[in-house]
């Protein structure tokens, strides 16, 4: 598999899992039920083993993404912060949301098969780490939709077909 497949699979991915928890709220889940929480639970997992992939890549590579011909200078100069900030909120926001299940005062399990946290935690920890999560994935959410503004700004104001790089090919056609 060529290394842009495999960034384009990482990605989508990301954007499926991240869709999911803003669609499904942590107080849809707590009105859900146990199966909801354990999906959550199940989700956040998979979203921590994506994250950790794109961080060791940073970590090994630097920034993928390299500032196209097209950008003006400011663009240019503020191209690895925006990516930054990406790499910087999605660790903390996958961190949080573990923080929130360890503190919880009862087993939760992902899928419904694997046991995430001992059970440990109390009410008021929980309620506690449970904010700060959700503050941080506002947070997150918020540097997703600068990065998906500054796309399509690039790939409409510019024209430098930006969104074409990450489309999957069967797709490229249509923008």
């Amino acid at each position: 598999m060529q290394k842009r497949t495999r960034l384009k699979i990482l990605h989508w991915l990301t954007a499926a899992l991240i869709l999911y928890f803003f669609l499904v709220e942590p107080e849809d889940v707590r009105e859900l039920g146990a199966a909801a929480l354990t999906t959550h639970a199940g989700a956040g997992v998979i979203l921590g083993l994506i994250v950790g992939t794109w961080m060791l890549g940073f970590l090994r590579n630097g920034i993928i993404s390299k500032p196209g011909p097209k950008l003006p200078q400011w663009a240019r100069k503020t191209h690895k912060y925006g990516y930054g900030a990406l790499y910087l909120m999605m660790p903390i926001m996958v961190l949080s949301g573990a923080m929130a299940g360890f503190a919880a005062p009862y087993v939760i399990h992902a899928f419904d098969l694997l046991p995430i946290n001992p059970g440990f935690g109390t009410k008021n920890l929980h309620d506690w780490a449970e904010e700060v999560h959700e503050i941080v994935f506002n947070i997150t959410i918020a540097t997703i939709l600068g990065h998906t503004l500054f796309h399509l700004w690039r790939h409409f104001w510019l024209r430098d077909n930006a969104l074409r790089i990450m489309a999957p090919k069967m797709l490229q056609k249509y923008l």
